[in-house]
Formats: C-alpha cells, structure tokens, sequence
C-alpha cells in the first residue's frame, strides 16, 4: 500500500509539475504577444469642424494725392494712425510752391504769346492765300482775253488771205495766165495755207495758255495743310491754368494737405525734404467700409464650406455670428475666405479665428479614427479585427485583415459602410507592436 501511495503521489506532483510548465510556457509565450486593444462599431454622426486663422484687413483703400514735384516740408502721420476728415497729414514747403506757381505762370504767359503768334501767322496765311487766289484769277481773265485776241486776229489773216486768193482768181479768169501770175497765185495759196496754220496754232496756244491758268486758280482754291498746333497749345494753355489754380489752393492753405474722410493709415509716400511724385501720397483705410477677415481653407475642407456659409468668428473683442462673403480658389490650390465684420468692429491687424462646424448623418457603423489605415497615398481602406480561433495552447485571438469602404470621417472617427463591421466584432484600435493579417495578439 505504501508503494502505490507513493507511486499515486509522484503522479500527482509530475501531473501539478506539468500543469505549472504549461501555465508558465503560456503566460512566457503570451507575454511576447503583441498587446492590442480594441472598440466595438457605434452608431453616431461624423462632426466636420473647420477652422482657419487670419487678420483683421480694411474694406477698401482711399488715397490722398497732391501736385508732383512739390518739396515735403513736414509729415504728421504714421502708418497705423487713425485720421478723421481734417485731419492733416502732411504739410509742402510754401516757400518753394511760391517759385513753382512763378515758373508755372511763366509757361502759361510764354504759351499765351506762342497761341497769339500762331493766330496772326495762320491770319497771315490766310491773306497770302485769298491774295494768290484773286492773282490767279485775274490771270486766267487775262488769259482769256489774250486768248480770244490771238483767236480773232488769225481769223482775220485767214480771211484777208482768202479774199485775195479770191480776187486772183476772178482777175485770171479774164486775162490769159503768164509766167508772173503763176507765181503770184503759188504766192497768194501759201499765204492762205499759213494763215490756217496761225489759227491752227491761236487755238492750240489759246488751249495751253487757258488750261495753265485755269490749273494754277485750281491750285490757289486748294486749301491749306491741317493744322493743329493752335487748337493744342490752347488746351495746354487751358490745362496749365487748371493746374496753376490748384497750386494756388494749395497755397493759400499755407501748404497743408488734409485727409477728406475717416480712415486709418496703411500707407505714407512722401519723405521730409524730397519732392512730391505722382500717385498716392498717403493711402487711408476708409472706415466708412466695414473691415474684413481673410483666411485660407485648405482643399480638403473646401467641400465643408461654401460661399454664403454661417460661421463664428472669434477676435480678441469676442464672438461674432457672421456669414462667408466671398470665396476663391489661390494660386497655392487653398481657398481664400473673406468675411465682412459688422460696422465699428475690428482694428486693422486684429487676429481671428474662422469656425464653422457640420454634423453628417448618423451612420450605423462607426470607429475610432485610429482603426483605419489605409494602403499608400489613395490606396484602399483596410481595418484589423481581433478574432478567435482554436490553437495549439487552446483558444487564441488573432489579427483579421479586412478591407473597407468610408462613408465618412473626420479626425476622431471614421463612419464605415452598413454591415462591414458586425456588432459583436472588436476593431483593433491600438497595438505596443507592429501587427499583420493572421498574427497570434493579445487583447488587453
């Protein structure tokens, strides 16, 4: 009896011995498992909220200008001052807008000379012409004249030749011709053959002669050459006195240049002891227009905002209900938001913070964001389960890839597509050790 006491009790310490092995074999092997922990899907909305910080910018620029090449005497302003209308900004040196008025007034009296010199030269232009015009006519009279003269006294030589020839031939008729009478007639034929060649030659003297005249009347009627040089110098002259009148005002203001309108200021031009450029010389922001927030929303938010949108804007003067008033796409591929603040709010500068936030629908499966991963950049969604399954050390929990579609997501939670997760299935959230399809994990 003693023997198989002690038989059964060894059996008993190898059986307590193994058992012991076992328990420590598995807690060592558990011990170097990955340790994961894990959430169950949820029904809930997906919260988008947008947010972008900018600054306080003015509504609309006004610009105060002066007269260009005037010497600054003296600047009152600073940029970021706040002007009313009145409100002097800057002051020119009077003693030097007194020689530029002088030297202006000089132009404009040698201009008003040149304009009266054009006058009497175009006048006397205008003589010269109705004088050539009044030659050329007496010209072609005298032409004429000539002309119908010269015209005439051929007709007559033509005639008188004629007659002659006639009286021959009545004389030959009677008296028996001889050698003499041969000759007197051959004479008295040349003289009628050259008496039709000196009228031949009045008319075509009298054609030249007329068609000269009347082309020289023709040129003297031609008018003159455009001309504008007078009504020009007249407008310089007109526009130069404009501007000597201005000079004046400025003057008889002691030099001062005023703002005409409230306004703070963003921009000064002009430098103590230099001379006035043309463009602004002072740049206001005008309070009469209600200052502005200007942002930029990221792209991928784009789709969560939308021009007209409510949404809150904080500043350091509080919290304002307020509406996006414009929205564009920059060069950077971001969007730039401008938000109008009601009037009186807001100083030049300001920091604000732009919020606008929208709820989803409720979708029946959601997870914690740290669940989901995702295949490379645009790759495939895919999340890791903890499921079970029969091992060599008994029941065991392992990693169950599965790949999934998003519905939606933000930066706490992703909403998955109805029935890709069951509701007694745990979604690994988290693991102390890189993980992957089908490894062997303990659950925390």
């Amino acid at each position: 009896m003693k023997r198989k006491e002690k038989i059964a009790a060894g059996f008993l310490f190898f059986l307590a011995f193994m058992w012991i092995c076992t328990l420590v074999s598995k807690s060592i092997y558990a011990s170097k498992l990955p340790r994961v922990t894990t959430a169950l899907v949820e029904k809930r909305r997906i919260e988008h909220v947008v947010e972008a910080d900018g600054i306080v910018k003015q509504g609309s620029d006004v610009a105060v200008h002066t007269l260009p090449g005037l010497r600054v005497l003296k600047i009152c302003v600073r940029i970021g001052d706040e002007v009313e209308e009145g409100s002097e900004l800057f002051w020119l040196d009077k003693e030097d807008l007194k020689e530029v008025i002088a030297k202006k007034e000089l132009e404009a009296a040698k201009l008003e000379y040149q304009i009266e010199d054009m006058k009497e030269n175009r006048a006397l232009d205008e003589m010269e012409r109705q004088k050539g015009i009044r030659r050329a006519e007496e010209d072609r009279e005298t032409a004429g004249d000539k002309a119908e003269t010269a015209l005439q006294r051929a007709d007559e030589a033509l005639q008188q030749a004629e007659k002659e020839l006639d009286r021959f031939h009545q004389e030959e008729a009677t008296v028996s011709g001889n050698q003499v009478g041969i000759s007197e007639r051959e004479a008295l034929e040349k003289n009628v053959q050259s008496a039709e060649y000196g009228k031949e030659d009045a008319l075509t003297g009298n054609a030249d002669s007329l068609r000269n005249a009347d082309r020289n009347l023709e040129d003297a009627n031609t008018p003159g050459r455009a001309d504008s040089a007078l009504e020009i110098a007249r407008m310089e002259l007109e526009n130069l006195r404009k501007e000597i009148e201005k000079y004046r005002e400025i003057y008889k203001a002691d030099g001062k240049v005023a703002s005409d309108r409230s306004g703070t200021v963003t921009k000064v031009n002009v430098t103590v002891g230099e001379r006035t450029v043309d463009g602004a010389a002072v740049v206001c922001a005008d309070k009469e227009v209600p200052y502005q927030v200007e942002t930029l929303i990221a792209r991928e938010q784009k789709k969560y905002v939308n021009q007209g949108d409510a949404v809150t804007l904080e500043t350091p003067e509080g919290k304002n209900e307020l509406v996006i008033n414009y929205l564009e796409e920059d060069a950077s591929g971001s969007y730039r938001a401008v938000v109008y603040l009601p009037e009186g709010k807001g100083t030049l500068g300001m920091s604000g913070t732009l919020k606008k936030q929208e709820v989803s629908e409720s979708y029946d499966c959601c997870i914690p964001i740290d669940a989901l991963h995702q295949e490379g950049m645009g790759g495939r969604y895919y999340i890791y389960l903890a499921g079970e399954r029969e091992g060599i050390l008994g029941r065991e929990r392992y990693v169950e890839m599965r790949y999934v579609k998003v519905m939606d997501r933000n930066d706490s939670y992703a909403a998955l597509e109805s029935g890709a997760v069951a509701k007694e299935e745990e979604v690994i959230t988290g693991s102390d050790k890189e993980i992957n399809g089908n490894m062997v994990i303990r659950v925390e």
